[in-house]
């Protein structure tokens, strides 16, 4: 999985391409926890190119959410493909996670 970071204002723009799956979700669910180790806890994940995602997948988001909200910040998604939508409403995660439509709502939403 190729995972590109830029920090916009403050706020840091994480945006993985490829699945995130029980493949990729130990790299990075360790690459979010480095970000918000550094102090880098307000993230937004732009999950466009993200076409699936699985437990493993989801498991890692919630534990890098519960770790930012912890020090005061906080996991925002945006950009996600009508399948892993479908699967963050199977789960009901998307009424625990603050999903945006696009990057540009979630950036401003901090």
């Amino acid at each position: 999985m190729d995972i590109q970071v830029t920090q916009t204002g403050g706020v840091t723009l994480v945006v993985p391409q490829g699945d995130l799956d029980m493949g990729t979700a130990d790299h990075v669910k360790r690459m979010l926890t480095e970000l918000i180790a550094k102090g880098q806890s307000k993230l937004v994940m732009d999950l466009t190119g993200v076409s699936y995602v699985d437990s493993s997948g989801l498991g890692a988001l919630v534990a890098a959410m519960k770790q930012a909200r912890a020090v005061g910040g906080n996991l925002k998604l945006c950009g996600l493909q009508d399948d892993v939508r479908s699967i963050f409403e199977m789960t009901r995660l998307i009424k625990v996670m603050a999903v945006h439509s696009d990057r540009q709502e979630a950036v401003s939403s901090w």
